[in-house]
C-alpha cells in the first residue's frame, strides 16, 4: 500500500515549513500567490487533497457550445477552476449544457447533496433563472446581467476594447472595423462598446463602423463575409475570430499586418499558431478561477452577503499582427 501524502511531504518538496504549507490551504494573507501556486502545484502532483476544511461539492454547468473542439477559452478556464478546487477540498461535477435543455429552460440534473453552482460561459437569462430557482447559491464566470443579484466574475471587456482600439489609434489607423455578431454575448457586445468609446473620444467615425458578423443566432461559428473596401485594421471580439479573419484574408491576397492589421482578444492557442502571431488582449483565466472559487465559497458559508461582481482588467499582448502605420 502506497504511503498517504501529508503536508509535511509537500515542506519537504519545496523546502519549507508544514507551518507554510497549513497556512497556504487556509488561503492566509500572510502566504505569497506565489507561494500558493508553488503549493498547488506540488500537491496536485503528489497527488495530495486537503480534508481539514469543509468539504463542499459544486456542479459547473457549461454551455456545449463553449466546449467545442475549436474552443480553448473556457477549457482551460474550467482546467483552473478545477486545480483551485483540489486544494480546497472542493469535489466539481461537470454539467454539459445542451443548446435544447437551455432553450427550453430545462434543468435536468440533481443538486441533491450539492453546496452551489458555477455557470461558465454566457447562458440564456430565461435558463440562469431556471437555475436561480433550485435555491443553491450561485455564481456567473465571465458573464453577467445587470438585472439579476447574483455574484459575478468578468473581464472587463468595455475597457479592454477601448485599449485596444487607442493602440490602433495611436499606430494611426484611422479606419478600425468589429468582428463579432453583436449582442451575441456581454463580451461581444461590450468590446464593441470600449471601440466606440475610444472612437468618440478621436472624434473618429463611429457611425460607419464594419462589423461582420462571426456566428449565427443560435452561436455557431459562420463564414466571415468581408467588405468591399477593408478598414486598416480590424478588433476581433477574440483570437479564434481573430485567427479565421487572418486566414480569409490570406486567401484573398490580403496580407496582414502590411494591408490589414488585426487584434484579437483572450492570448489563448489560436494567437500563437496563427501566422502571423496576433496581438492579442489577455485575460487571465488563473486569477479569474481563483477568484471565482473565492467568490462561491463565499456565498456558501453566508448567502446574506453583499452582492459581489469583479471585473478584471486586460492587458496587451504585442506581437506581429498589428502595423504602425505613422510616417
Amino acid at each position: 500500500m502506497s504511503k498517504k501524502v501529508t503536508m509535511q511531504d509537500i515542506a519537504d518538496c519545496l523546502n519549507v515549513s508544514r507551518m507554510t504549507i497549513s497556512k497556504t490551504f487556509k488561503d492566509d494573507p500572510d502566504i505569497s500567490s506565489e507561494m500558493k501556486e508553488r503549493v498547488r502545484l506540488k500537491a496536485q502532483e503528489l497527488g495530495y487533497k486537503y480534508t481539514k476544511n469543509d468539504q463542499y461539492d459544486l456542479i459547473v454547468l457549461v454551455p456545449e457550445i463553449f466546449l467545442a473542439e475549436t474552443e480553448d477559452f473556457y477549457t482551460t478556464l474550467y482546467k483552473r477552476i478545477n486545480e483551485n478546487a483540489v486544494t480546497k477540498n472542493i469535489n466539481l461535477l461537470l454539467k454539459i449544457v445542451s443548446k435544447q435543455d437551455e432553450y427550453n429552460d430545462i434543468t435536468n440534473f440533481s443538486v441533491i447533496g450539492k453546496h452551489g453552482i458555477m455557470m461558465l460561459g454566457q447562458f440564456k437569462k430565461s435558463f440562469v433563472i431556471a437555475v436561480e430557482k433550485l435555491g443553491l447559491p450561485l455564481v456567473c464566470i465571465d458573464f453577467y446581467y445587470d438585472d439579476l443579484n447574483l455574484d459575478s466574475i468578468v473581464s472587463n471587456n468595455y475597457n479592454a476594447g477601448y485599449v485596444a482600439t487607442k493602440h490602433l489609434i495611436k499606430l494611426g489607423h484611422k479606419e478600425i472595423g468589429y468582428v463579432g455578431s453583436i449582442p451575441s454575448t456581454n463580451s461581444i457586445l461590450d468590446r464593441y462598446l470600449g471601440l466606440v468609446k475610444a472612437l468618440v473620444e478621436h472624434r473618429m467615425d463611429h457611425n460607419n463602423i464594419h462589423i461582420l458578423d462571426d456566428r449565427s443566432a443560435t452561436g455557431e461559428m459562420i463564414d466571415i463575409k468581408l467588405p468591399e473596401k477593408l478598414p486598416t485594421a480590424f478588433l476581433c471580439n477574440n483570437d479564434h475570430t481573430a485567427y479565421l479573419l487572418i486566414q480569409k484574408l490570406n486567401k484573398k491576397g490580403i496580407h496582414v499586418p502590411n494591408d490589414v492589421s488585426v487584434i484579437g482578444f483572450d492570448d489563448v492557442i489560436y494567437s500563437k499558431i496563427s501566422n502571423p502571431q496576433i496581438t492579442t488582449m489577455k485575460v487571465s483565466r488563473k486569477y479569474m478561477a481563483e477568484q471565482a472559487i473565492t467568490l462561491i465559497l463565499r456565498r456558501i458559508k453566508n448567502n446574506k452577503t453583499k452582492l459581489l461582481n469583479i471585473n478584471l482588467e486586460c492587458t496587451i499582448i504585442n506581437r506581429d499582427s498589428v502595423k504602425d502605420l505613422r510616417g
